[in-house]
């Protein structure tokens, strides 16, 4: 276990490879036990904002009031290197939770679902602004649970967000709203009875929803039946997409911790693309972060699959003590998934191998 801060710097290094080449054709055959993943569930995803101070601000405002860090502001070269960046960065972050955080030790590698890893990046700086369209190709929105999303939206417009559109009943009576935060990313405010805050789902939005369902399989989402992929078309109306919108989409959810992402595959409007590419600083949601029980051999499944690597494993974060590794990679729209888990530090592992 984990003190707040002695896990501070864990989620700095990752590991990233390239799978949108790989799942050209979409090669992935049914999945098996076999052939999952040994995720626990999700950690946290990220969210990169231009200004931390204002950013931090309005999402204590959406419920986010507790944090672990802040992080330090760099790292090594392994953990630039993959990112795909050539150079130390400078950043500024936090994990923020939403409530509060249970008192004692902090175990970052047991997922909750309630963690936002919010980024600055301050070297290199990327300004691009988040997806302007709903649709577009990558991870669109998150959608969070409220009790009053209409106070909860009139709230988050003081604190520097965008109401896009009010309240929409849908089918089964719940009610769902959008909003932008202070740099532009979509946050759907859902409201259902006996649901108090905690975070509903990720959007990702995909252009072949079949290959991409086996690729999220292997990492343990599973598909529900769900009523929330076609009641979002009222809220998409109500953004003003034609009514005659053609889209496809289901609700995968985890296996271990029950986390959802939903799937949508657009056929009118044609989703836009592609999702940011690398280096992962583009402002808007960047990842989704999943812990997994058993790194190494996770990774040899994606080697496995001819996965291409950018750099080797980044340990984190205490140098050759470090006893946890990263990983970044893509989906088959090359939408960027990040994995977490325990590694034997580097200098074991030299002494180990010298001692062979």
């Amino acid at each position: 276990m984990k003190t707040k801060n002695s896990v501070i710097t864990l989620l700095s290094a990752v590991f990233v490879f390239s799978a949108g080449e790989l799942l050209a054709g979409c090669p992935i055959s049914e999945t098996n036990p076999e052939q999952q993943l040994h995720v626990t569930g999700r950690i946290h995803f990220n969210i990169n904002v231009s200004d931390f101070d204002k950013a931090k601000r309005f999402y204590r405002t959406l419920g986010f009031v507790d944090q672990v860090g802040p992080f330090p502001e760099t790292n090594s070269i392994e953990v630039s290197n993959g990112v795909g960046l050539d150079d130390l960065y400078k950043i500024r972050a936090e994990l923020i939770y939403l409530g509060k955080l249970p008192e004692g030790p902090v175990d970052l590698t047991v997922p909750t679902g309630r963690f936002i890893d919010i980024i600055e990046w301050m070297e290199p700086t990327r300004l691009e602004p988040p997806y302007t369209q709903i649709n577009h190709l990558g991870i669109s929105y998150f959608s969070l649970f409220d009790d009053d999303i209409l106070a909860l939206g009139e709230q988050l417009e003081e604190a520097g967000g965008t109401d896009l559109t009010g309240p929409v009943r849908l089918s089964n009576g719940d009610q769902q709203s959008m909003i932008k935060d202070p740099d532009g990313t979509y946050i759907a405010l859902h409201q259902s009875a006996g649901k108090t805050a905690e975070v509903d789902y990720l959007n990702v939005n995909v252009t072949d929803l079949e290959c991409s369902k086996k690729f999220y399989a292997m990492l343990g989402l599973e598909e529900e039946e769900s009523s929330a992929v076609s009641d979002s078309n009222l809220l998409y109306e109500a953004l003003g997409i034609d009514a005659d919108m053609d889209r496809a989409g289901v609700m995968l959810n985890h296996r271990v911790d029950g986390s959802k992402v939903r799937l949508s595959e657009w056929a009118n409007p044609v989703s836009q693309g592609p999702p940011y590419p690398a280096p992962i600083n583009h402002l808007g949601l960047q990842r989704i972060n999943w812990g997994t029980a058993d790194l190494e051999a996770d990774i040899a499944l994606l080697k496995s699959r001819g996965v291409k690597f950018l750099s080797d494993i980044a340990p984190c974060c205490e140098g050759d003590a470090s006893t946890f590794g990263f990983i970044i990679f893509e989906d088959p729209d090359g939408i960027y998934n990040q994995l977490m888990g325990s590694i034997t530090p580097p200098a074991i592992a030299r002494s180990e191998s010298n001692e062979r």
